[in-house]
């Protein structure tokens, strides 16, 4: 592999000097990032515990000094609940003195183009708020680092939106999903499914028509729990939140 050339002849980019300007927490992590990242990617993958341990900070004030970079578009990261586990954090063009190699440029584009078609599958559901998150950004790039394809997220998209409206209908909240996570543990189901093209086409007419109610928000048949006012219907029999049939 040859080595990476520096995006500026001097061997530094403008992103440094404009880091200088960062608060003295984020701007040492930041300094941290850039000694020890890859040179091919400009990433790392590491946990928030050994973070803490280079850098003699407590947890807290590390992921506090992360926000600020992600903030501030330094840098993009992905961590899980446990601080133990290893995480993964990529300094942005703008803060990252070389150029990345060919290869990962090839990747950066597939990506991007992966995620812009998530994006368009969220965006045609009402139940789903927008735009998409930084960290919902990180988790479709492991979806594309696992091998899952559009149509197994487009399902799964389907599936988790069916269900959200049968709870709704069943009195629960009107309140849209919030992150892509949501339809993380609905992806193993898609794929023991192996459901027929017909029956996606099926659950997506149901969903378009009850999106419309969602949209409105007001469904005649919407079952209200008693007691929330006076106005309420008698309670009707629930739709069953283990299929996706939304009609009764």
């Amino acid at each position: 592999m040859n080595p990476p050339r520096p995006r500026d002849p001097r061997g530094w980019n403008a992103g440094l000097v404009r880091a200088l300007a960062l608060p003295d927490g984020p701007f040492k992590l930041y300094v941290w990032l850039r000694l020890n990242a890859r040179l091919d990617t400009g990433s790392l993958e590491i946990s928030q515990s050994d973070l803490a341990i280079a850098l003699k900070k407590a947890r807290g004030t590390i992921r506090a000094n992360l926000k600020t970079l992600e903030d501030a578009n330094v840098c993009r990261s992905k961590f899980p609940h446990d601080p133990q586990g290893r995480g993964w954090i990529e300094l942005t063009d703008e803060y990252w003195p070389y150029q990345r190699q060919q290869s990962c440029l090839t990747d950066d584009a597939e990506i991007n183009s992966y995620v812009d078609q998530i994006r368009n599958i969220l965006a045609e559901r009402a139940c789903i708020r927008k735009p998409l998150l930084r960290t919902d950004e990180l988790l479709a790039r492991e979806w594309y680092a696992q091998g899952i394809s559009i149509e197994q997220i487009r399902q799964a998209v389907l599936m988790g939106c069916g269900r959200k409206y049968i709870a709704w209908r069943n009195g629960g909240p009107h309140t849209p999903i919030g992150s892509l996570a949501y339809f993380q543990p609905i992806l193993a189901e898609v794929n023991e499914e192996k459901a027929p093209a017909e029956y996606w086409d099926f659950i997506r007419e149901r969903i378009e028509r009850t999106e419309k109610l969602w949209i409105s928000g007001h469904d005649p048949d919407r079952f209200l729990r008693p007691g929330k006012s006076a106005g309420d219907p008698p309670p009707r029999k629930e739709v069953s939140d283990t299929g996706l049939a939304l009609d009764r």
